[in-house]
C-alpha cells in the first residue's frame, strides 16, 4: 500500500505518505542511515536552500551587501504564501530579506532575491541548476526559486544533504540565519516553521517546507559536543510527525 501511495504522489494525485530520509556527519558527509535517499521528490520550500546559497555568493562577490536594497516586483508581489506581502516597488535590506527567506520561508522574497541577483526568474534558475550539477545534485531540477508546486521540480534526500553540507562549509559566517526561531519585521515577530529549533537540545538549522505534493520535509541540524549532524526527511503526513522522525535520526546519530 506504501508503494501505491509513494507512486500516487509523485502523480500529484494525493498527498505524500512517509518518504525518503538520509541522517550524515555535516563534517565529513558520512552516511550515517539512508532510507530511498535517491528517489525523485518535490522538495517544496528546501528549494529555498539553493537561492540562499547563491545569495551568499554574491555577498562574498561582493556584489550585494547586506544593506543592499532588494526590490519588490510585480512577479514577486504575485507569488502565493507563505509571503511578506510587500506592496510593488517596495524595498528591504538584503539582511531582512535573508531573514524572511530562511525563517519564514516567504516566497514572494525568493523572487525578490533571483530577479535582484540575475535580473530574471529564469536566469536565476538556470543558475540554480548549474549550481547544482557543480554539487553534483544529480536527482535535482529547479523551476523557481522558492519551491512553489510544479511538476518538474524536483530533488532527493541525497542531493538536498550535499547542497546542506555544502551551504554550511562554504559559509559559516552566514550559520546564524538557519539557527534563529524567529525575526522582527516592523512590529510583527514571524517565526520559524522549524519546531526543532525551540526543542530539540543543540538545533542550528536548517529549512522546513511543505506542498501537498511533497508532504512535509526538512533538512534538519544539531551540533553536540563539536559534532554537527544533519538529518534529511521527506513526505511526512503532518508538521509534527516531520519534526519527531528528524529529531529521532539525529538522537540516534548522536
Amino acid at each position: 500500500a506504501l508503494i501505491i501511495a509513494l507512486a500516487l504522489t509523485l502523480t500529484g494525485t494525493t498527498t505524500a505518505s512517509a518518504g525518503p530520509a538520509l541522517l550524515f556527519d555535516a563534517e565529513n558527509g558520512k552516511i550515517l542511515y539512508a532510507e530511498d535517499p535517491d528517489k525523485k521528490w518535490h522538495p517544496a520550500s528546501l528549494t529555498k536552500i539553493m537561492t540562499a546559497f547563491l545569495a551568499f555568493e554574491e555577498l562574498r562577490a561582493g556584489r550585494l551587501t547586506l544593506k543592499s536594497k532588494i526590490k519588490c516586483t510585480e512577479t514577486a508581489h504575485k507569488e502565493q504564501p507563505s509571503k511578506i506581502g510587500l506592496p510593488v516597488g517596495a524595498e528591504m535590506t538584503m539582511d531582512l530579506t535573508l531573514q524572511s527567506l530562511i525563517v519564514k520561508s516567504a516566497n514572494d522574497v525568493a523572487v525578490m532575491i533571483a530577479e535582484a541577483i540575475s535580473g530574471s526568474v529564469p536566469k536565476f534558475v538556470a543558475r540554480m541548476n548549474a549550481t547544482a550539477k557543480k554539487l553534483k545534485m544529480s536527482q535535482t531540477n529547479f523551476v523557481n526559486p522558492n519551491g512553489l508546486p510544479a511538476m518538474q521540480q524536483v530533488t532527493s534526500a541525497r542531493d538536498m544533504a550535499l547542497l546542506s553540507q555544502a551551504i554550511a562549509k562554504e559559509f559559516p559566517e552566514y550559520a546564524h540565519y538557519w539557527k534563529q526561531s524567529s525575526f522582527r519585521i516592523g512590529k510583527k515577530r514571524l517565526r520559524s516553521y522549524n519546531s526543532l529549533l525551540r526543542t530539540f537540545e543543540g538545533a542550528d538549522g536548517l529549512k522546513t517546507g511543505f506542498i501537498c505534493g511533497s508532504g512535509y520535509n526538512v533538512v534538519a541540524s544539531a551540533t553536540r559536543d563539536g559534532r554537527r549532524l544533519m538529518a534529511v526527511v521527506l513526505g511526512e503526513p503532518s508538521g509534527r510527525s516531520r519534526a519527531i522522525r528528524a529529531a529521532s535520526l539525529l538522537e540516534h546519530g548522536f
